[in-house]
């Protein structure tokens, strides 16, 4: 936790945030700790003075999910540095002071001060691990305190950056506290995450290559590392950072978290199935393991699990709208209409224009027979985003199907101004005046549906119909047999072939398209009724008392 300047000299303002910050990765020395912090151990520098005490830490914790807070504070007394470390045990959403060490001394004895102070706390939390970490607890970050100094305002300049101007701001302090102790190898791994945010990752990569060298061990840097290189598309090379990192710091579920996004990157399903679970387990409000959770499940096509993910994400993200889609979409795959129904109509409570939502309601209402309500989604989706085709067209189809042609022409009507989509528009609008039995007007959709669109069967199968019906048999023959070549195997249009045949005379040919329809559908009755009609002619004519002439 941020530490308190109890000097009233604006020139310790930096120790706030500095000292903590090296106790911080000091007290990695514990074993028993994992720390709850990112990258930079601050999200942000303090916004206030305020005192620290119990109920500041308490909600300090909450906030972080922290069992254990270090913090303290600062003073200058006879231009010395008194150095106040305490340490908090909270449970049950109580903070309880579990002991302070006060140190005074140079302000050159800062890590001394920090690392004696950590070592009592840990004797008396009985938290420290053993005797092999207790030389990192007093080991000095840079013999310079100037050094120090620029690397601790450079600190509260990095947590305090979201501009690339203060990042810039941040860079030139930090790295002038690197430049005067190359040896501060905080500071340098700092320098290598402004690197990185500065977009400089061939330079971020360098500095910590460096730092390594001299603190081969120091996990917070090659975790960093791993991050850098993974950002050249070295992934392999960052799976094995991650792994190093994980055998120095197994609690740390940021690394494993990404260990497992790398593991998926690079085709390893079930590694990164296990790093990510476990994770999820370990946390189960980390939402970047979720998500990729969300990803293995749906390419091992397991519905269940996919679902359950999703509805874990959606928890943790109420108003992420393309995770409540997937969500939706999931259930819709699982069958589970209902809830599928419920979680689009909570997009639409939290957007009432969001077209996919609204489309895929109707859709549901359509499936379940409910056509009062798809009408109503597909109309409120038009509304929405009136630049969208899909909905025109289920619209109308809804209209159709519910005998309302007016509702449907005008419908059709207004999505004709979708260039690439007009000739079904066309065709649409041809089938129903076909229905009113207003020929002339259907011929007149019909042939330019089949003018723009010359490869679709069902176009050339209409217009063919609406010939036949204008009694243009020869012209309605081409139009059909266009039909059957690219579509030979469509059973009406078989068996409107016959038809059109049998209207120009030509019997035999008419026997062989209804046989077609019949093979293709053995239930067609009107194709079986047909061929009968033809055997008793054929039967009649034999006997002298009918005969068919071609015309």
């Amino acid at each position: 936790m941020p530490f308190e300047n109890r000097s009233g000299v604006s020139g310790l303002e930096w120790m706030r945030l500095g000292v903590p910050f090296v106790l911080a990765e000091r007290a990695e020395g514990f074993a028993k700790l994992r720390p709850v912090y990112g990258e930079l151990i601050f999200s942000g520098p303090p916004t206030s003075q305020a005192i620290v005490d119990a109920d500041a830490v308490a909600a300090f914790a909450k906030e972080l999910g922290a069992s254990w807070v270090f913090t303290g504070w600062v003073r200058r007394p006879d231009w010395k540095l008194e150095l106040g470390i305490s340490l908090y045990k909270v449970e049950a959403g109580r903070a309880a002071l579990v002991r302070e060490v006060v140190g005074t001394g140079d302000f050159k004895e800062v890590h001394k001060l920090i690392g004696a102070a950590l070592l009592e706390l840990g004797k008396t939390a009985k938290i420290v691990s053993g005797a092999d970490n207790l030389a990192l607890l007093v080991r000095e970050s840079s013999a310079d305190f100037y050094a120090f100094t620029l690397f601790g305002r450079g600190l509260w300049a990095t947590v305090s950056a979201s501009t690339p101007a203060e990042w810039e701001r941040a860079r030139k302090t930090v790295e002038r506290a690197g430049f005067i102790d190359p040896g501060l190898t905080e500071a340098q791994r700092v320098l290598a995450t402004i690197y990185r945010k500065l977009g400089k990752s061939v330079l971020a990569k360098a500095r910590l290559e460096f730092v390594l060298k001299d603190r081969p061990q120091y996990a917070p840097a090659i975790s960093s590392l791993a991050r850098s290189t993974r950002e050249h598309g070295q992934a392999q090379s960052a799976r094995e950072l991650f792994r190093e990192v994980l055998k120095l710091r197994p609690w740390d579920l940021e690394a494993r978290y990404e260990l497992g996004v790398v593991d998926w990157e690079l085709g390893k399903d079930e590694e990164a199935f296990q790093a990510l679970s476990a994770v999820a387990k370990a946390q189960p409000d980390h939402i970047g393991a979720r998500r990729a959770l969300v990803l293995i499940h749906a390419k091992r096509s397991d519905t269940s699990k996919l679902v359950s993910e999703l509805q874990a994400v959606a928890k943790l993200a109420p108003e992420d709208i393309p995770t409540r889609l997937d969500l939706a979409a999931a259930l819709v795959a699982a069958d589970r209409i209902d809830e599928a129904i419920d979680a689009y109509k909570g997009i639409e409570a939290l957007d009432g224009k969001n077209v996919q939502a609204l489309k895929f309601l109707g859709d549901l209402y359509r499936r379940q027979g409910q056509d009062p309500r798809a009408i109503r989604y597909y109309g409120l989706a038009i509304e929405a985003a009136p630049s969208d085709p899909r909905a025109y067209f289920l619209l109308g189809a809804m209209y159709v199907a519910a005998g309302d042609d007016d509702s449907a022409r005008r419908i059709y009507l207004k999505a004709q101004r979708f260039a690439k989509f007009r000739a079904e528009s066309y065709n649409n609008l041809g089938a129903i005046e076909f229905r009113r039995d207003r020929v002339g007007q259907s011929l007149w959709y019909l042939k330019r549906a089949v003018k723009l669109s010359p490869r679709e069967a069902r176009y050339h199968y209409n217009l063919a119909l609406s010939l036949s019906r204008s009694r243009q048999a020869r012209e309605a023959l081409t139009e059909i047999e266009a039909a059957l070549d690219l579509d030979p195997e469509d059973v009406e249009s078989n068996y409107l072939h016959g038809v059109v045949l049998l209207s120009l005379g030509q019997a035999e040919k008419a026997r062989d398209a209804f046989e077609a329809t019949l093979a293709r559908k053995p239930g067609h009755a009107d194709a079986a009724h047909n061929l009968a009609l033809l055997d008793e002619m054929r039967r009649k004519a034999s006997e002298g008392e009918v005969v068919i002439e071609g015309r």
